[in-house]
């Protein structure tokens, strides 16, 4: 009998309830602080990534003709963009298409940063919304390996992989001086 009184009075006890409940939902609450910093920079670091495709697509886009120290100038910018992360982790190639036909569109000239270029006069797949005889498009793409600082959420590696289009502004096509 004095353990059922014993159970009663435990069970009718309301000291230390707020401690219990906290004890309880701490370790879910702390998963989900460090799950949503894990999110949050993995979603940063995808849109810088596809940043640095669009800006570079962008850029080329607006020239007349591309030097390679232009080139080399893009690629040093990255590190810019890419803050806080690594930029020395991107790997980039952007490449010039001249549309031929409206089946057929070849490499003009290609440069990579950790990619390896395209070779010139190779044949190359567009959309179908970019291929528009006697025009050019520029190709920009980009690649990251990303890992979570954390890793609560994310365990191991996730690549982001981002690709930019833009139609030549000035010139058909922007030749590389």
């Amino acid at each position: 009998m004095s353990l059922l009184r014993h159970l009663r009075r435990f069970a009718a006890a309301r000291r230390g309830l707020a401690a219990l409940e906290f004890a309880i939902l701490l370790p879910m609450m702390i998963f989900l602080l460090f799950g949503a910093v894990d999110v949050i920079d993995a979603m940063g670091t995808n849109r810088r990534t596809e940043n640095v495709a669009a800006s570079l697509a962008d850029v080329v886009s607006r020239d007349t003709e591309v030097s390679d120290d232009e080139i080399t100038g893009l690629w040093a910018a990255m590190s810019v963009l890419m803050i806080p992360d690594a930029a020395a982790d991107v790997r980039a190639r952007i490449t010039s298409i001249e549309v031929v036909s409206s089946s057929s569109a070849v490499v003009v000239w290609s440069e990579g940063h950790g990619m390896s270029p395209f070779s010139d006069g190779a044949s190359i797949d567009l959309p179908d919304d970019m291929m528009l005889p006697g025009t050019s498009v520029i190709l920009a793409e980009t690649e990251y390996t990303y890992e979570a600082p954390l890793g609560i959420l994310f365990t191991g590696s996730m690549d982001f992989e981002h690709t930019a289009y833009r139609r030549s502004r000035l010139v058909d096509p922007i030749p590389h001086a």
